[in-house]
């Protein structure tokens, strides 16, 4: 039987509706039962457009279709990293900075926020310059950057969600949204359009921190599975809004680099744009979870959300597994056109490069590819035999240069 929320549950299907004491006696059985987990957080809920109260504590019921949730999204990220695994370093580089692109760009794109793929894949392509320009959104890409190294911000006071905020929002919020508070916003504020209000959250900084902190006891739980903890945690974060602007982004930030580094790295860079393919009924199930009715349940909202999540997943698989039977093809090509072991170490290094990136921008630049060349026998790569035998390929027309600063070549698609 599918779980209903109590604002479904008290209309009782085709039959009479339930009464306000028959509604109460089921969300108390609920909030009891063995399988609830009851936190010490209380949600502010929207009662009407203008009311709001926020004394339910939230809760969910660990139900079978959540626990089967949770054992797909493992085995999808089994299976990520199985296919990852099997995939030479400069393609498994080159897919991440292409999911990373993709995932600034969708969490951007979902808050209405106007930036380009190509924009965003230029500050990518630069990560590992020595000199990294001040460009737009270059903070942003670094703070996503470290989610690939598996390291992430440890959230255990009030001022860490700040130093968060304003690392990965550092230039994209403008003077008038910034936080006007100590540490958060000291307005009010509202969720939802200049005709309809979605949600009202807490009214004052103290009113933010004092939900926030209850939230900050409950990320460094290590009773609540990893998952469902991540999840609940983006709700809770998303019910507050603590500052002016930037909320969503942040929250989706939280959400994407929890999951990187208790999962497979790709599985938190895949969640924007999961998100944007599925944004009506991720709006919807923080609606749920907001009304009143449903007394701070997030039971549907988390499945919901991983649902999301494992649908961004099986994109990822299918792609990574077409991209890697396509790169299979491209070896033996390589294999075969190539004699020298050299030059098929270069044309092969800029294969991977070109099939696995988001463009050409974000491609593998000279210097780096003879690093990871030197890096593997400096002896049959030394680097003045690698930059000669670029120029001889550069020279036959089987890759050509792009870029001068710095130095980027493009192989042929012949060798694809």
């Amino acid at each position: 039987m599918e779980y209903q929320l109590l604002s479904i549950y008290k209309y009782n299907g085709s039959g009479p509706s339930k009464s306000d004491t028959e509604v109460e006696t089921e969300y108390q059985r609920r909030l009891k039962g063995y399988s609830t987990i009851v936190t010490d957080m209380y949600p502010v809920l929207d009662k009407k457009e203008y009311e709001q109260v926020d004394n339910y504590p939230l809760f969910f019921v660990q139900t079978n279709d959540i626990n089967k949730l949770i054992n797909l999204v493992t085995r999808n990220s089994r299976r990520i990293d199985e296919i990852a695994e099997n995939l030479p370093g400069v393609a498994k580089m080159s897919y991440a900075r292409k999911l990373l692109t993709s995932e600034i760009y969708y969490t951007n794109e979902i808050e209405g926020v106007k930036t380009t793929k190509e924009e965003i894949g230029t500050v990518v392509g630069q990560l590992s310059s020595k000199s990294q320009p001040d460009r737009r959104l270059a903070s942003t890409v670094r703070l996503y950057n470290t989610a690939l190294s598996g390291k992430t911000y440890q959230v255990r006071k009030l001022q860490d969600f700040r130093k968060i905020y304003d690392e990965l929002l550092r230039g994209e919020i403008s003077d008038n949204k910034q936080p006007d508070g100590k540490i958060f916003r000291k307005r009010s504020v509202y969720i939802g359009t200049s005709s309809q209000k979605v949600h009202t959250p807490p009214t004052s900084e103290q009113q933010i921190e004092v939900k926030l902190l209850p939230l900050i006891q409950f990320m460094n739980q290590h009773e609540i599975q990893d998952l469902v903890k991540a999840v609940v945690t983006h709700f809770m974060f998303e019910n507050i809004h603590p500052f002016n602007d930037g909320n969503g982004r942040t929250g989706r930030y939280l959400l994407s680099s929890y999951l990187a580094s208790k999962l497979d790295h790709y599985t938190g860079l895949s969640v924007s744009s999961a998100i944007h393919a599925n944004q009506s009924a991720y709006y919807k199930a923080f609606k749920q979870a907001d009304n009143w009715e449903n007394r701070a349940d997030v039971t549907v909202f988390i499945q919901k959300i991983m649902e999301i999540i494992s649908e961004g997943q099986m994109d990822v698989i299918v792609n990574l597994g077409k991209l890697s039977d396509q790169l299979e093809e491209t070896y033996h090509k390589i294999l075969a056109s190539f004699k020298d072991p050299v030059q098929r170490a270069i044309v092969y290094i800029l294969a991977q490069s070109k099939l696995f990136s988001e463009n050409a921008e974000m491609g593998i630049k000279d210097t780096e590819l003879i690093k990871v060349l030197y890096d593997e026998d400096s002896k049959k790569y030394h680097k003045n035999k690698v930059q000669r035998e670029i120029k001889i390929l550069t020279e036959k027309g089987i890759i050509t240069e792009i870029k001068r600063r710095p130095l980027q070549h493009l192989v042929d698609d012949r060798y694809l």
